[in-house]
This record gives C-alpha cells, structure tokens and sequence, in this order.
C-alpha cells in the first residue's frame, strides 16, 4: 500500500507516478497471465459445455468485495471483475448480448462484448433460439415473459436491481449455464412472480433461477 503523503512536492510527486507505472506494467502482466490461463481452459471444454457460468460470476464478484479495501469504489471493482468476466468468457466463444433499452447495465455488466439492440423484448428472446452462447438483458417494464413459456429458446438466470429502482433480469440461450441460485423467476396464475425455491408450487412455471446480486448496477438518471 501506498503511505499518504498530505502535502506533496513535486519531488513526491514523480515519485509516486514512477511508482504508479510500475504498479500498471504488473497489472497488465497479470492481466496477460490471466487470461492465457481462460483461454487454455476454454480449450478444455467441449463444444456444448457453458462458457458463461453464472453463480460462479456471482461468487467471484462476493468474493472480491469481502475482500476489499481502500479508495477504489466498490462501484469500480465490480465493473472491473464483471468486465474480466465478460471478456474472458468471449475469449473462450464469442458471444453477443441482446438488448432494447439496457445498454448501460449490459456495458456495466459485460463491457465492450458485441450488443445487439432490438426494438422489443420479444426481439431480443427470439434471437436466442438461434445463438445458443448468447445472452439478453432485459427490463422489467418490457414485461418480457408476458409471450409464456421462453423455454427451449432462453431461460433467465441472474437478476439485478439498478440504482434508479428498477430491475433488469439477463436471459441466455440454450448453452448459457444455469444457475442453481436459491430465487426462482416462475409465472404463478399467468403473473409474473419471484420467490424462494423452497416455496415453488406444482403449478407455477418456472423461467429460471438466480443467485441474489451483491451489488446494484448504476444508470444513467
């Protein structure tokens, strides 16, 4: 850690950037090891094994919080863990994400993964059916299970709340994992509902399951 230095000269100053380009040519090589790593991996797996896995998404993201320190925002380090994330699961299969009005939480989310926008959250399902890797970020208000059952084509597997309130549920394809989170997304006499997997009824049926998030996204106001 880097000891705070009140009143800085310009002497501490270039000392302290010296030290920050070391810290940033570490970083880097990490990264690079990192990633070497994800891609040797992804030559492990076979065609239809899951690239995208997600309660291990959310028990990197908890474990990285549990874990932090500091000045850097939790707001930051999520953003970075979720975008490692997301590029390590394209560099094992490309994959695209499908949106209508979600752009900020799908950037946040998965970062600079090709995005597909469609006018209608029914849009966005469909194009699952033929993308089994990919994934679609959908709001609430485009009441997106209101067409039934998404099953083959999709199934919903992680759900976030926004920093306006709101709340957006991701939906993947065929290939997506999914989730054994203790929520489930089910419609309950034609309505949409949520509830713990303990208090499912034989009658609801059930869109997905999810890990609750450790964070809120943030969007635009």
């Amino acid at each position: 850690m880097v000891s705070p230095v009140l009143s800085p000269t310009p002497e501490d100053l270039s000392s302290l950037r010296d030290r920050l380009d070391i810290v940033d040519r570490e970083l880097h090589r990490l990264l690079q090891e990192r990633f070497a790593i994800v891609e040797a991996i992804g030559r492990t797996k076979g065609a239809d094994e899951a690239i995208i896995r997600p309660d291990r998404e959310v028990d990197v993201v908890t474990n990285r919080l549990a874990l932090h320190d500091g000045a850097m925002p939790q707001e930051t380090l999520i953003h970075i863990w979720r975008v490692l994330i997301g590029g390590a699961c394209a560099v094992q299969r490309p994959y695209r994400i499908h949106v209508t009005d979600t752009l900020d939480a799908a950037r946040y989310l998965y970062g600079p993964v090709d995005v597909v926008r469609w006018p209608t959250a029914s849009d966005a399902i469909a194009a699952l059916a033929d993308k089994p890797d990919d994934v679609a970020v959908l709001p609430d208000a485009s009441a997106w299970w209101v067409d039934g059952a998404i099953a083959p084509a999709a199934h919903a597997f992680a759900r976030f709340t926004q920093s306006d309130g709101t709340k957006i549920t991701i939906l993947g394809g065929a290939r997506v994992g999914a989730s054994t989170g203790p929520k489930v997304l089910c419609l309950r006499h034609g309505a949409f509902y949520e509830c713990d997997a303990s208090d499912l009824a034989g009658t609801d049926t059930v869109l997905g399951r999810y890990a609750p998030s450790p964070f809120t996204i943030p969007v635009a106001q």
